[in-house]
């Protein structure tokens, strides 16, 4: 026994040794010789991915039909499943039927993954959360799309908040989310008359109107075939434009029931407040002294007038303006064709509105049985550049090129996404290189202006409005009343054609008459319900 338990002895430490010539040794901490341990976390999960089955994922946007788009998608696909194990099923629906598909979808339990989802055009965001038809993803975010949770600013998730659970992811854009609003003035213009434009910024729009005038009085002067300020039948400098009064509407934009941002817990008839009367009076004063068209009250095309450079100074939604961006294409020009330059001033607060977020989102189907990786592809298509870039612009010199100059250019006949990057996810990212920008210095200049509308977005003020949708079935009649009110006669008021000191008395009684104080009183309602 003993010379039995001695050879097996022998044959074990001679194989020991035999093993041990075979291992490539390592030093320790100490200096000596160790052997790795075989890498089993790396073999397992190769393992496990080739074990796990492809996931076929619908995602439902609203799109016209897209030449080539087979092959971009197989191209997609490839970096889709090497990234995550899944195929993109991108499924475009004509924007006539969009929001009655998905809506018939929703309500009839069919099966889908994702989908664009907004508050307007019918698509109900709001009202097809708040019945369970969006899953919850509040604590899925964080964990499996990190990078496109840290990305947005609070404000936004707000806005897609029922309950204080979010139930959309937000798309995120290039060009921001918070508005900043102001004026443009014709630079050859400026010029001329030596007007300190820059004085104009961050006033109230009262002051700021009531320091312009004496220069549209010395433009005319010197260009009696210009037009000093445009009015138009279809669009008020009051009604429609809350955010230069320190608004924001409750609701539709043109129902009566705003807040002011200073006092937001009060709605208010906008058109009964110092500031409609004092804008009534300054358009008054413009029209008798020739500011404005003298049929401002019925023409509804201007594109003639901008086309022809005739404006000197007009309202202007682009930012940052000229005194924080000199140079930047926005605020460049009074017209379409860029024949006249111009000056831009911002003179609103900076705020990200009642609905910015629900503006363009996406949604994932409760239903579905592949939530988290649905939520997955959503971070992939918000963070790889190269996948987002190739789905929404096409290959390089096969679909677009750069011209000469550096300008983006989309060739005839190829693959073109139609313009509807923002329905499939973040055309946002750091670096601003997600969008068609020139390779020249225009193109900087952009990525110069977005860096600073993105610095804005995270400090900006938010609508206290955020997430609040009014319902007006309850004063549907009063509704219809006070429309026809507003159409008759808000353009003439709005444009300075008739006086102030008797239309708006008269305008006013005739909201009255129409039931405007029910619509404020359900709004107000409806309101101080939801902000329990």
């Amino acid at each position: 026994m003993k010379r039995i338990s001695m050879l097996l002895i022998s044959v074990t430490l001679l194989l020991t040794m035999i093993l041990s010539g075979c291992s490539k040794a390592s030093p320790n901490a100490n200096g000596d010789s160790t052997t790795p341990a075989p890498d089993t976390k790396n073999a397992e999960k190769e393992k496990e991915k080739e074990k796990e089955e492809l996931v076929t994922l619908n995602f439902y946007m609203s799109n016209s039909p897209v030449n080539d788009f087979d092959r971009i998608m197989n191209k997609a696909n490839k970096i889709i499943a090497e990234k995550i194990n899944a195929k993109l099923n991108l499924v475009l629906v004509d924007g006539s039927t969009y929001a009655d598909k998905m809506n018939l979808m929703i309500n009839s339990g069919d099966d889908w993954d994702l989908a664009f989802t907004a508050f307007w055009g019918g698509i109900n965001y709001f009202g097809n959360a708040a019945k369970g038809a969006y899953a919850d993803l509040t604590d899925l975010l964080p964990v499996h799309a990190p990078e496109t949770f840290s990305r947005i600013p609070q404000g936004l998730w707000d806005g897609v908040k029922i309950n204080d659970r979010i139930y959309a992811v937000v798309n995120y854009q290039q060009w921001g989310v918070a508005k900043r609003s102001g004026f443009i003035f014709r630079e050859d213009v400026l010029k001329e008359t030596g007007f300190d434009w820059k004085a104009v910024k961050g006033k109230p729009t009262i002051e700021a109107l009531e320091m312009v005038g004496p220069f549209l009085g010395q433009a005319l002067a010197k260009h009696p075939d210009m037009i000093g300020f445009e009015t138009s039948a279809n669009h008020s400098f009051f009604a429609n434009e809350p955010l230069y009064w320190d608004m924001e509407p409750v609701g539709d934009l043109l129902t009566p029931g705003w807040v002011n941002l200073n006092a937001p817990d009060k709605v208010i008839n906008q058109f009964e407040t110092p500031e409609f009367a004092k804008y009534a009076e300054i358009m008054r004063d413009w029209f008798n002294k020739g500011y404005v068209r003298k049929d401002g009250a019925t023409v509804k095309d201007t594109t003639p007038d901008r086309k022809a450079g005739k404006i000197v100074f007009a309202m202007h939604y682009g930012w940052p303006d000229s005194i924080d961006l000199p140079g930047q294409e926005q605020a460049m020009s009074m017209t379409e064709y860029k024949d006249f330059p111009a000056l831009s001033v911002s003179t609103t607060r900076t705020l990200i509105s009642a609905g910015a977020a629900s503006n363009a989102a996406i949604a994932i189907n409760s239903g579905s049985k592949n939530v988290e990786k649905a939520l997955q592809l959503i971070e992939l298509l918000n963070t790889d550049d190269d996948l987002y870039k190739l789905i929404t612009l096409g290959e390089k010199d096969v679909d677009y090129t750069y011209n000469e100059k550096g300008d983006f250019t989309q060739i005839e006949g190829k693959y073109n996404f139609n313009w509807n990057e923002w329905q499939i996810g973040q055309s946002f990212s750091p670096t601003f290189n997600r969008a068609d920008h020139a390779e020249n210095a225009a193109g900087e200049m952009k990525r110069k202006a977005q860096s600073i509308v993105f610095e804005n977005d995270q400090t900006a003020d938010v609508s206290p409005l955020s997430g609040f949708v009014f319902d007006p079935t309850p004063v549907k009649t009063q509704v219809a009343n006070v429309a026809s009110v507003m159409t008759e006669m808000i353009p003439a008021i709005s444009s300075g054609s008739i006086d102030p000191t008797t239309a708006v008395p008269k305008f006013l009684e005739r909201l009255k008459t129409a039931g405007v104080d029910d619509i404020i009183k359900e709004k107000q309602a409806q309101y101080d319900t939801w902000k329990k």
